[in-house]
């Protein structure tokens, strides 16, 4: 039988196994704190959140896990992307990682960089849209923020077959994008903002009694096209249900609405003296010569507004003109006579306060 040979002492293998274990040691303490290894001297080419410190890194989508360790520790955000790439095929998290806009702390742990980045929790940005403004004013304010493409963003807000994917039975999203403070990821598309703010219209819809003769004799295009132009006409709030009120009346009436913000719409217009030929324009939107609703809405109202045109006050009140007095408010009356009392009277205020052009919210 043969003799068992004795295992010599093998200097080199017993330092080679102190490294692995030294080195693995460290590997540890910075998979669960990164706080006994150095941190990078600092974090290139990134944004970085100054209340947090937090900078903000994205993941690009289809990266390798080689690529997306070594851009890491490139950018100074782990001490090394060895050790990160095998904790994360140990952990099986190497799967779950997504694209899009993080923000993350420069030298976190690698467990707690690998749930930042499979968390799905993404950085976001909040932006306002405030009521009254159309689709193209909104796509400014969201280009501020967001890298958008005004050519997708035009194209899908009049594209019929979003619209009704959107859940709208109307030809364009104008007037359906809900004015509203909204938490948006910082990767986020076209079409996703879109659906975002058409959804929140349908939400505030579903707030509201329909069974109202405006929404039965006009449909829900209508009814959001009245909303509009309240939206536009009443600088202050309190003013949007006697609007309404004067604009039913007209409806009901025949007249037209000979409401401005309607031409500047159908003009390009939206500041600005308004011409004779702009008065004029042919454009159906033009409700100082032609009666009824114009085709569609000229931009997106708010709560107040659709409330106000989904259930107008009874009044006897059929014009209205800007007091241009300061107060943004307006003179309502019954008959043309008061009406045109009211309009000296608006300009003997402006002439007091220096102003040259009239308000822009008036009534013929």
């Amino acid at each position: 039988m043969a003799k068992k040979r004795k295992k010599g002492f093998s200097f080199s293998g017993s330092l080679a196994a102190l490294l692995v274990i030294a080195v693995s040691a460290g590997a540890v303490i910075w998979v669960l704190t990164a706080k006994s290894i150095p941190k990078p001297a600092s974090v290139t080419g990134l944004e970085a959140d100054p209340v947090s410190g937090n900078v903000l890194y994205e993941v690009p989508a289809k990266a390798s896990l080689a690529t997306l360790s070594q851009d890491l520790q490139a950018k100074g955000l782990i001490p090394n992307a060895t050790v990160f790439r095998l904790f994360l095929r140990f952990t099986r998290q190497d799967k779950k990682i997504r694209a899009g806009y993080f923000y993350v702390r420069p030298s976190n742990s690698a467990m707690d960089m690998s749930w930042k980045l499979t968390s799905g929790k993404m950085a976001t940005q909040m932006i306002t849209i405030p009521e009254g403004k159309a689709s193209y004013e909104i796509f400014s304010i969201l280009k501020a923020k967001f890298p958008l493409d005004s050519l997708k963003f035009e194209f899908l807000v009049h594209d019929p077959a979003f619209a009704k994917a959107c859940g709208l039975d109307a030809p364009d999203l104008e007037g359906y994008l809900f004015p509203e403070t909204y938490v948006l990821p910082w990767k986020v598309t076209e079409r996703d903002i879109l659906k975002v703010m058409t959804r929140r219209f349908l939400a505030v819809e579903r707030e509201f009694d329909l069974a109202s003769p405006v929404y039965r004799k006009y449909g829900q295009r209508g009814w959001v096209t009245l909303a509009s132009i309240v939206e536009k006409e009443a600088a202050v709030p309190a003013e949007q249900e006697p609007i309404a009120g004067v604009f039913y009346n007209r409806l009901n009436q025949g007249w037209s609405l000979g409401a401005d913000p309607t031409v500047r719409y159908a003009v390009h217009k939206p500041t600005g003296p308004l011409l004779v030929s702009d008065l004029n324009c042919d454009s159906p939107y033009n409700t100082r010569k032609f009666t009824g609703l114009p085709p569609g809405p000229i931009a997106n109202p708010g709560r107040g507004a659709l409330r106000a045109a989904l259930r107008p006050p009874q009044t006897d009140k059929m014009y209205f003109v800007a007091k241009d007095d300061g107060s943004r408010e307006h003179f309502f009356s019954v008959d043309n006579s008061d009406h045109v009392r009211f309009k000296d009277v608006a300009a003997a205020n402006r002439a007091k306060r220096g102003v040259d052009n009239p308000g822009k919210k008036k009534m013929r």
